[in-house]
């Protein structure tokens, strides 16, 4: 799996987070997350990882429901029961969720957290799909 910060996107960073998990890189409509490896994320580091980032957008009155994109370059596991515990918080603050893994224990492990999501759900095998993803949510969350 590739980084963005080794893609076109790149350019499109506004800011970059650094957590002790990994990194979350935002962007104008979307945030991608890449975990470290072996990282086992729970429903309280996506809160306080949702937090931080809706602190750096309220800096700028940006606040707006956003696409979350799982860029998955390491393997790492989350807790798919967690999107219970943040249900409130993910349809608050979230249009989408993408999960970007080729690995086919990625895959199983993204249907498999697919179940508990509450917002719009991907899995994609590109980072390329899984932005030209959030450009149709979005386009479609702006036209509503």
């Amino acid at each position: 799996m590739i980084s963005i910060l080794d893609t076109p996107y790149k350019s499109l960073i506004l800011h970059t987070i650094y957590l002790p998990i990994g990194k979350l890189y935002l962007l104008k409509d979307c945030v991608v997350s890449e975990l470290y490896f072996e990282v086992i994320g729970t429903a309280q580091h996506a809160s306080e990882a949702l937090q931080l980032c809706l602190d750096y957008y309220g800096t700028y009155d940006v606040i707006k429901k956003r696409i979350w994109i799982a860029n998955r370059t390491q393997k790492y596991s989350i807790q798919p029961v967690a999107w219970i515990r943040l249900k409130k918080e993910a349809t608050q603050y979230l249009k989408g969720y993408c999960v970007v893994d080729t690995t086919k224990y990625g895959i199983m492990n993204a249907i498999l957290e697919s179940k508990f999501v509450p917002i719009n759900f991907k899995n994609a095998t590109t980072l390329d799909e899984a932005m030209q993803w959030t450009q149709e949510i979005m386009s479609d969350q702006e036209s509503a």
